[in-house]
């Protein structure tokens, strides 16, 4: 039972004072008032002693002091004199209550001692006897304890921890705390809107049933190393609502540590950044795309810087190659020219000898002259058969018509042909190997043996051999043709056949630089191929290869 009361010390005048005989009754003597200062004034506690009128027969010192008060100043009276009616009142029917029954009552109740400042008391009243000459009276003994700066210690407590809670119940992230051991020991409210579970559920290590799969081993492994040495924690992971759905939460904690170094607890942050990875993620994809495509971009700049580059190098060979080739243009329209003026001139010359000539024409006489207009004429019908093909090869209008034909009788012929014009040279041959019949274009295959027979007796001095030679090696028909000439440097070998082009050792001797161009092309045109072997002063040999399978399969079917 408690009992709330003010004392009105302070507003109630100076003490009354009274004969203390007469305010203790005529039956307490001097004996008992020592009696009961023997008893209680040791006391450790403020002890009060009341008759059952409810009249102050005691108090020691300790409450003297706590009250402000003299012992003469109070012996006597009751609360009435210094209490409110009321308050007095429930006092009074209070300590009647313990007198009647002998119930004891431990109880809280505020006063206003005589300075005005309040009072917590925590009263305890039990009911005992004190003997007189009239027998034993009961008396209330009230033993006080002052809880004033307890209470007051347990409502600044009581403010804090409501201040705590409401700043972890608003606080937007979770606080959590863990012993040393790591093992979680409290965590905030908002730990049921993360995981969908009771705060119960994520003591201990039970939080670690709501962690993403792939991201468990790495927390704990994390965790474990921190609480080991003590090092703050720091990691970014999913954890899983009851339902199944996942969302990023960062998790921050910091050991504090006693006077050794040791961690006494663990202090922590969860916090909701769902919303923000996912936005990272998505601008870290984003600038992994934007990097894709920049490299894809440089990539194709490069790829185009490199085709522009090639194109240019191309462009500039071409142009390079289109002026070598117009200046061998005009280097061959200059020796065309040279070329045709010398048979005109010898055809000329022959005319005028026959006008001039007054006295008998012999048959020697015409004959010689007939022979050197004959030999003027070919060469001129060579030239132009020759500029004919060089366009017909530019502009790939040239026809291989191949039809079986004897590639030695072709031979035979080219020989006697220029055996009546050279009769300076001696041209002899060994074609009795080559097959009988071979699938080729007759007058192109002419073109290129009368071709390479001009040129051994052009390149060969008067009185020299030229030696024709031919055979069967496997599929394919080899023919050569030799001289003893002036040969060609080595380095000139190389480019022999390109068009116009004509080897140092030809300077001074007529010739267009287009015949073996034309040779090399025919060859290949009937899949064959033409090579050169030359020693400078020495002579050459030219050696062709056609293919003879073509025949055969001609001929079955």
């Amino acid at each position: 039972m408690y009992i709330r009361h003010r004392s009105n010390y302070a507003s109630r005048p100076g003490p009354l004072r009274m004969n203390q005989d007469s305010a203790i009754g005529p039956d307490l003597h001097t004996s008992h008032r020592e009696l009961l200062e023997d008893l209680f004034e040791g006391a450790p506690r403020p002890t009060i002693i009341k008759d059952e009128e409810s009249r102050f027969l005691f108090l020691n010192s300790t409450a003297c002091e706590m009250f402000g008060v003299g012992l003469g100043d109070i012996l006597g009276r009751t609360d009435r004199d210094f209490l409110p009616a009321g308050e007095a009142e429930r006092i009074r029917e209070m300590d009647a209550g313990v007198l009647a029954t002998g119930e004891e009552l431990l109880f809280e109740e505020n006063v206003t001692g005589p300075d005005g400042s309040a009072r917590t008391l925590l009263t305890h009243k039990r009911r005992s006897f004190l003997p007189t000459a009239a027998g034993k009276k009961p008396i209330v003994i009230a033993v006080i304890s002052d809880i004033t700066e307890l209470r007051h210690a347990e409502k600044v407590l009581r403010a804090s921890e409501e201040h705590y809670r409401s700043l972890i119940e608003l606080h937007p992230q979770t606080p959590w705390l863990a012993d040393a051991l790591g093992n979680v020991v409290e965590v905030g409210p908002g730990w049921q809107n993360a995981s969908g579970r009771e705060v119960g559920e994520a003591l201990g290590r039970g939080w670690e049933k709501t962690l993403h799969p792939k991201d468990l081993p790495e927390v704990i492994a994390k965790w474990e190393f921190s609480v080991k040495t003590g090092a703050p924690f720091d990691m970014i992971y999913r954890i899983g609502t009851a339902r199944g759905r996942y969302r990023w939460y960062r998790n921050r904690a910091a050991a504090r540590l006693d006077g050794n170094g040791g961690v006494v607890r663990w202090y922590g942050l969860l916090e909701d950044v769902h919303d923000r990875q996912l936005a990272l993620k998505a601008l870290q994809s984003s600038e992994r795309r934007l990097r894709q495509h920049r490299d894809e971009l440089e990539k194709i700049v490069l790829d185009r810087t490199a085709e522009v580059q090639e194109k240019n190098i191309e462009l500039d060979r071409l142009l390079q190659h289109e002026r070598g080739i117009n200046a061998l243009q005009r280097r061959f329209v200059g020796m065309i020219s040279h070329e045709f003026r010398t048979p005109l001139a010898v055809i000329d010359g022959a005319a005028q000898r026959l006008t001039r000539t007054k006295t008998a024409v012999t048959p020697q006489f015409l004959e010689g002259k007939a022979l050197q207009i004959k030999g003027a004429v070919a060469r001129m019908v060579e030239l132009m058969e020759s500029i004919l093909a060089a366009g017909r090869l530019e502009t790939g209008t040239i026809a291989i018509n191949k039809q079986a034909s004897s590639l030695s009788a072709i031979l035979r012929q080219c020989i006697a042909s220029r055996a009546e014009l050279s009769k300076s040279h001696t041209i002899s041959h060994n074609l009795d190997a080559i097959p009988a019949l071979q699938m080729i274009d007759r007058d192109a295959i002419e073109r290129v043996f009368s071709n390479l027979l001009s040129n051994a007796v052009k390149y060969s001095p008067a009185g020299s051999n030229i030696h024709v030679s031919g055979g069967k090696d496997g599929g394919r028909v080899i023919v050569g043709v030799s001289d003893s000439g002036i040969g060609m440097d080595a380095d000139d070998l190389p480019k022999l056949f390109e068009p116009y082009f004509r080897a140092r050792s030809a300077t001074g001797i007529a010739g267009t630089g287009i015949g073996l161009n034309i040779v090399k092309e025919i060859v290949e045109l009937h899949g064959g191929a033409i090579s050169v072997r030359s020693i400078l002063g020495r002579g050459t040999t030219f050696t062709v290869e056609l293919p003879f399978e073509e025949v055969r399969q001609q001929q079955s079917a």
